[in-house]
């Protein structure tokens, strides 16, 4: 299983999230507060970090960087078996809000910096 975790400005809620994948296109079910997401054949499950946890697992530099980029956050971590449903997911949060993402393996940043990062990395 594949992760990807986006951090949005604190408030913005989970049925905010659906409102917004719904609003770009993308097939959505939302159940026990947490958004299925159906992509060209590909899924993800989009979940808030309701219990703080990812806030007490990044270091202080990263904290500093989410904050500076985007004040008080919210984290959504995005399970998927293929990435094409997760980042569809992002790119559609993150044309609404500020994002940062979280690839889990040593990138964090803006969305706009993970997206270019993948085109140029294939």
């Amino acid at each position: 299983m594949n992760s990807l975790i986006a951090c949005v400005p604190s408030g913005i809620t989970v049925e905010d999230v659906h409102d917004q994948l719904l609003a770009e296109g993308i097939a959505v079910d939302l159940q026990g507060g947490r958004i299925t997401v159906s992509y060209e054949g590909s899924l993800a499950w989009v979940s808030p970090d309701s219990e703080g946890e990812l806030e007490r697992e990044y270091e202080p530099d990263e904290l500093s960087l989410i904050e500076g980029t985007i004040g008080a956050w919210q984290g959504y971590i995005i399970d998927c078996r293929m990435l094409r449903a997760a980042e569809a997911a992002v790119a559609a949060i993150s044309a609404r809000w500020p994002c940062v993402v979280d690839d889990e393996s040593g990138f964090i940043g803006r969305a706009q910096e993970y997206f270019e990062r993948r085109r140029n990395n294939g």
